[in-house]
């Protein structure tokens, strides 16, 4: 009896596993990036949610307190914990998200900084407007980028 030494895989069958994984990486890799693309962009819709929470509840106390609603000039000074720095910062009018972290050296893709303009306005100064259009004695703000197209004035929506 002959005993066969052909234990293993051929050339064209390893070639083939080859093209097979070959395609199963194009298709996975660009599903994995929109998927993390997507978790980051639903991250920043949180953050900004919960900002405009903290600044409604802190415009709420300055109403108790002063009887007329104010909102703050850093927006970051609202929240119980300061965002980590190298994520998340507010500078001069203008909240910047550096998705991968900042690193001093400026080099981001388009994608991966998220900027939001932020503007508070003090009470009785004319730029707060109630629901009718009326000038308010009440302090308003004005967020717009990214999910918040110019959300201000006591929280109305101006397109």
């Amino acid at each position: 009896m002959k005993k066969i030494f052909n234990k293993g895989f051929t050339l064209i069958e390893l070639i083939i596993v080859m093209v097979l994984l070959g395609i199963l990486a194009a298709v996975a890799v660009p599903k994995m990036t929109n998927s993390i693309r997507s978790a980051e962009e639903s991250a920043e819709q949180k953050f900004m949610g919960n900002l405009v929470s903290a600044l409604e509840v802190y415009a709420s106390d300055k109403v108790v307190k002063n009887s007329v609603k104010s909102y703050p000039y850093n927006p970051f000074d609202v929240l119980e914990v300061t965002p980590d720095d190298n994520v998340w910062r507010y500078d001069s009018g203008t909240i910047y998200h550096y998705r991968n972290g900042y690193d001093d050296m400026g080099s981001y893709g388009m994608n991966e900084v998220q900027s939001w303009s932020y503007s508070s306005y003090q009470p009785g100064n004319g730029y707060c407007y109630d629901a009718d259009d009326n000038s308010s004695p009440h302090g308003c703000y004005e967020l717009e980028g990214p999910g918040f197209p110019g959300m201000g004035h006591d929280g109305d929506y101006n397109y």
